[in-house]
């Protein structure tokens, strides 16, 4: 900036400097306002305005006297200041060093208006003025300059800090609820493996005793592999690996998965894709989506009951395909629909057979849909059923 001062024509020299000093200026304050690991382009673009004003603003002073100048760029800075100040005071989320700093600025914007006050009382101002309304400002701005990166490493390990004793407390809520609830179907087996083994008892107490041994043993088993692919994703021992897969083969890969579990309902399920779907994403994770959405619908719908699986919707435009499971089963509570992808609260609901869940499938679902740039959304309604709508990319064939 001090090179371009002498070697480059003043008019534009003096625009030059004063742009790219109002420019780092903008850029720390963002910073400071918008603590985010990666850029967010709406924020730049919302924030860059006011840079960009004050820089159009100042060609029509590039001329003016020392004086002027010295005014009209302390009250730019001076408002960039204040404006962050607004921010850092008024938003909400914000740390105490980030409420700290929205002090600190705006300290910084009122001697900064002293500056400018100063700078047009003095008659013949020079550039390296001895006035104490224009040093001391001065002053302050360059130390402020230099403390900015101390306080943004400050502000993002209080915010780190704080996401890692939230998430904390969510996953030990998390486990403790996971563990509670396996030791009901494990307890169960114990409990029936004793009787086979023990007692003298009947062919029809016998198959009974079969029956919910093998229910047990499906319910434990389901909990447990949600709960592994759960805890390795978020661990990041799930390595995300998208391709071309064809979504219908999935879809009807797990319908004849479960055919066994729909016939002891009765239950009618079909699936309505007339010709090959192609969507981009990871086979793994989408198989496990589909699994866990047509085993909630088995669960919860009675016997003699109808689950359909439905191309709802085609977004060229968007380059996405949505998929519905619908089934007329017992419903969800608004409530509940509240706390399904939470994972700070585990919904756990019996279904028409006394299956028990945990709700741990349906936020797996989220999760791995998340991973996969598609999403899931849930209508329900008590005693008439549920509609589960899946979206995924579309990778065209």
């Amino acid at each position: 900036m001090l090179s371009t001062r002498e070697s480059v024509p003043k008019p534009i020299g003096i625009i030059l400097n004063t742009t790219i000093n109002l420019f780092i200026v903008f850029y720390e304050v963002y910073c400071i306002s918008y603590i985010e690991r990666k850029f967010n382009s709406k924020h730049f673009k919302k924030y860059i305005l006011i840079p960009t004003f004050l820089s159009i603003l100042l060609i029509f002073y590039s001329t003016a006297s020392i004086s002027s100048r010295i005014t009209i760029m302390s009250l730019n800075v001076s408002i960039i200041y204040a404006f962050s100040a607004y921010i850092l005071l008024t938003k909400k989320g914000k740390t105490k060093i980030q409420y700290l700093t929205g002090y600190i600025f705006t300290l910084a914007s009122i001697l900064l208006l002293v500056r400018a006050i100063g700078a047009q009382l003095e008659v013949s101002v020079a550039l390296f003025s001895t006035s104490y309304m224009l040093v001391i400002p001065l002053i302050f701005f360059l130390i402020l300059n230099l403390i900015i990166p101390l306080l943004l490493i400050f502000i993002l390990k209080e915010k780190d800090n704080l996401k890692l004793s939230e998430l904390n407390k969510s996953k030990d809520k998390f486990f403790s609820i996971i563990a509670h609830d396996l030791r009901g179907p494990l307890g169960g087996l114990q409990q029936i493996g004793e009787l086979l083994w023990l007692n003298n008892i009947s062919d029809e107490k016998r198959d009974q005793l079969t029956k919910s041994l093998y229910q047990n043993s499906k319910l434990t088993f389901n909990l447990l592999d949600n709960l592994l692919k759960w805890a390795n994703t978020n661990a990041g021992l799930i390595i995300y690996k998208p391709y071309k897969l064809n979504f219908r083969e999935i879809v009807l890969n797990n319908v004849r998965l479960f055919n066994s579990q729909v016939k002891l309902k009765n239950i009618k399920l079909s699936c309505n894709f007339e010709k090959d779907l192609f969507v981009y994403a990871d086979y793994d994770m989408v198989d496990t989506v589909i699994r866990n959405l047509i085993s909630n619908a088995i669960k919860f719908t009675p016997i003699n009951g109808k689950i359909d699986i439905i191309i709802d919707k085609i977004d060229v435009a968007q380059n996405t395909c949505t998929i519905a499971i619908i089934d007329n089963g017992i419903g969800i509570t608004k409530e509940t629909l509240l706390k399904v992808f939470e994972i700070n609260s585990i919904v756990s609901t019996f279904g028409t057979n006394k299956e028990k869940g945990t709700g741990l499938g349906l936020k797996l679902c989220k999760e791995f849909l998340t991973i996969n740039k598609g999403n899931i959304k849930i209508e329900s309604h008590l005693e008439k059923g549920t509609k589960v709508y899946l979206t995924l990319p579309i990778e065209f064939s």
